[in-house]
């Protein structure tokens, strides 16, 4: 209850009043700033034992270019995660400002061509730039219905000072236990639901699909909506610009691969593979705005087997 009572009277006022600071100043001293801290990380070694094992699967090798790309992959993910820390704490005040000011949308034809069908619309996205700043650029600038499916925070002062930044931000949010409820009555109403594909997920849950080459755990959730209510799937990401701006893309929509006369997890697990080869896409075309702190490649990891998908499960 006292740290509680500290954070939301204490700690939340000193970090709204560093938010619009760091809002206020101009782009090249924000990315200034947002450097320095990834510098900072960088050599305390902030999860460097993670980072290294995910750009060794990512971006295998052992030529002097191969070690060369990994360390320049490391410096600028150490870069960008510096940056973000900051740009997320623009949602204790300033975010609405920095994204009508800074932001910018293409291919909103392609949401509303699957708005017209009028089974609900699913964004497939990813960790790739600033996903927060993505939600507020779709909802602000796109005119999105956009509802995200996220975490629920600790502390609960800052999950609640962040709830209210992305309601300012017209964005709402969904989190366990009532993540699934939410989710299928947004999409009859013909929503739009934001949902990221590039954490691990295990058994049983979960379902092993290549990623970079290699077999990991990714969640069969996706699929299995879009399955039951028949949504429109659009891929979408975000970058930082060098200027500091932000612009997200929307893509075509991913048509549903039909396996009528296939069990129906090998037709879940064939689609949740097709949905994650589009975000690894994405991750390749932005590889230093990763999020290369996240554990993506754990559990198990060997080959495929022979009818593993058709198990509907991951291994551990």
């Amino acid at each position: 209850m006292v740290a509680e009572t500290l954070g939301k009277y204490l700690v939340l006022p000193f970090l709204r009043l560093f938010a619009w600071g760091f809002y206020l100043q101009p782009s090249s001293l924000r990315l200034f700033w947002g450097n320095a801290l990834g510098k900072f990380l960088s050599l305390v070694r902030f999860r460097h034992k993670v980072i290294s094992q995910n750009l060794h699967i990512a971006f295998p090798g052992d030529s002097a270019d191969a070690v060369a790309r990994r360390k320049a992959l490391a410096d600028e993910g150490y870069r960008h995660l510096g940056n973000l820390v900051f740009e997320i704490l623009l949602l204790l005040g300033p975010m609405p400002y920095f994204i009508r000011k800074y932001g910018a949308v293409e291919g909103s034809e392609y949401w509303r061509a699957a708005k017209a069908k009028g089974k609900g619309v699913i964004f497939l996205s990813s960790h790739v730039g600033n996903w927060e700043v993505m939600s507020g650029i779709g909802t602000l600038l796109g005119g999105f219905d956009l509802m995200l499916v996220t975490k629920h925070l600790k502390p609960e002062w800052l999950h609640e000072a962040i709830e209210e930044g992305r309601r300012k931000c017209s964005v709402m949010g969904t989190y366990e236990p009532r993540t699934m409820r939410d989710v299928l009555s947004c999409l009859k109403k013909n929503g739009t639901v934001g949902f990221v594909l590039d954490q691990y997920t295990g058994p049983p849950v979960g379902v092993r699909v290549p990623v970079f080459g290699v077999p990991v755990g990714t969640s069969l959730a996706l699929a299995t909506l879009v399955k039951r209510t028949g949504a429109t799937v659009i891929p979408v990401t975000n970058c930082r610009l060098p200027n500091g701006r932000f612009c997200i893309y929307l893509e075509p929509e991913l048509k549903w691969q039909d396996m009528p006369d296939q069990e129906k997890t090998l037709e879940l697990a064939t689609n949740t593979a097709a949905y994650s080869q589009r975000v690894e896409q994405h991750i390749r075309a932005h590889p230093g705005q990763w999020l290369w702190t996240h554990r993506r490649f754990k559990g198990d990891l060997s080959p495929l087997r022979d009818g593993e998908w058709s198990e509907g499960r991951a291994r551990n």
